[in-house]
């Protein structure tokens, strides 16, 4: 979270106390989810890397499947332990906010990382998405995905971004390297976030909180060398970190301003990232975070941006060669690490620090209900039903330390929740 707690502090020194107070307290406001222009944020699509992508394939060689790659999955999922199902909100027990029974979901499926991943203070898991966004039957091939980015928090080298591939049926999985190719057939690391994820057709789409969203293809996994700690080619060999397989980047849809992320009416944070399938076309949903409701009416709690997808290509529908946002709507709640919208409404998963959190849901010109959410709670993915009709939502949680690092405290969980739980 280092990173969205710099933005934040540029925005209001005061947030972080405004995040901590009771939500009916910080929030007296406008309570209602509010339609805004859509003409800010329009994005640029690049597809340059295309080309440099190929030619580290050709020198690479050979690509690798999703199938083959889960069949060299070296990692068990876990069955959560008492300290980690803490996180889930069914075991919300607040007293400063309380809920009634009513209002406390419950996980319908869950599982958690293997020892190492769950100890592991440098990379911080993210964002989900899986096989149900990327295929109509909700499978990949034959198999059930989960996808979760992990983004690094340690010193110099950054090694970026890496993506756990879950197969779900054999409960195993493993990490792949998120790479940008280079000029003469190489490759670096990607230093964002990735506080999103969605997996559209062959491409993934990550999102990148200053710039807006890079696109990977997973029809490019790369096999290399997992026997050095570095990155790019070295001699005769290509090295990933000691990973053993990278995941190259074919494009990017860019926003006009990319500085350092400040949530602004010329300016969106890509900080989450879901796709909704209810709607004609399909839409990706772009969810900012912000810690503490701004003054501004254009941002308040933060904005939810959906742009649309083309049915066949996957890419996103350009307008003179523009993605422009379908709707743009600011909602009344903030620190959102999660947006999913299904059927008209919106689902905004909250955070609030190492406490259990609220997921709220709603429709615009309309106030939040409220319910549980878990401690640490990030990006959101809907895991559609038959037909493709309302399914669960699934969410990963990051905290395995105290906020300064000091202390095991063992909360990272990835569940789910029936949608229809939620309204």
């Amino acid at each position: 979270m280092t990173r969205r707690w710099r933005t934040a502090l540029l925005v209001a020194l005061t947030g972080a106390l405004s995040a901590a107070l009771p939500v009916q307290a910080q929030e007296a406001a406008d309570e209602l989810i509010h339609s805004r222009p859509t003409g800010a944020f329009s994005l640029t699509a690049d597809w340059s890397l295309e080309s440099s992508a190929a030619q580290l394939q050709t020198a690479v060689g050979t690509t690798t499947s999703v199938a083959a790659l889960l069949r060299d999955a070296n990692r068990d999922i876990a069955t959560c332990n008492s300290a980690q199902q803490q996180a889930l909100p069914e075991n919300y027990g607040r007293t400063d906010y309380p809920l009634t029974s009513g209002q406390i979901l419950h996980s319908s499926e869950k599982f958690c990382w293997d020892p190492g991943d769950s100890k592991v203070d440098y990379w911080i898991p993210q964002g989900v998405t899986g096989s149900s966004d990327a295929d109509d039957d909700g499978l990949w091939g034959e198999n059930r995905i989960l996808l979760v980015s992990w983004h690094y928090d340690d010193s110099s080298p950054d090694k970026g971004v890496r993506v756990s591939f879950v197969d779900m049926k054999n409960r195993k999985y493993r990490h792949v390297l998120l790479v940008e190719p280079t000029s003469n057939a190489n490759y670096k690391a990607v230093p964002i976030h990735a506080g999103g994820l969605a997996w559209l057709g062959h491409y993934l789409y990550v999102a990148d909180t200053d710039g807006g969203l890079r696109v990977f293809d997973v029809e490019r996994l790369l096999e290399v060398s997992d026997a050095q700690d570095s990155i790019g080619k070295s001699g005769s060999n290509y090295y990933a970190y000691n990973y053993k397989y990278v995941l190259p980047q074919v494009g990017w849809y860019r926003q006009s301003v990319r500085t350092e992320c400040v949530p602004s009416a010329s300016q969106l944070c890509f900080s989450s990232l879901s796709l909704d399938r209810s709607t004609t076309p399909d839409t990706l949903v772009v969810g900012e975070y912000l810690n503490g409701r701004s003054t501004d009416a254009a941002v308040d709690g933060g904005r939810v941006v959906r742009y649309r997808v083309d049915a066949s290509s996957r890419q996103l529908v350009l307008t003179n060669g523009k993605a422009v946002p379908q709707d743009v709507v600011t909602v009344p709640r903030s620190n959102l690490q999660g947006v999913q919208t299904w059927e008209g409404r919106y689902y905004l998963g909250r955070s609030s620090n190492r406490n259990h959190s609220w997921m709220h849901s709603g429709a615009v010109n309309s106030a939040t209900d409220t319910h549980s959410w878990a401690i640490g709670g990030e990006d959101l993915y809907h895991e559609h039903g038959p037909g493709i009709t309302a399914g669960k939502l699934w969410t990963v949680t990051e905290h395995a330390w105290t906020e300064d690092g000091s202390t095991f405290i063992d909360r990272r969980a990835i569940f789910a929740v029936p949608l229809s739980d939620i309204g």
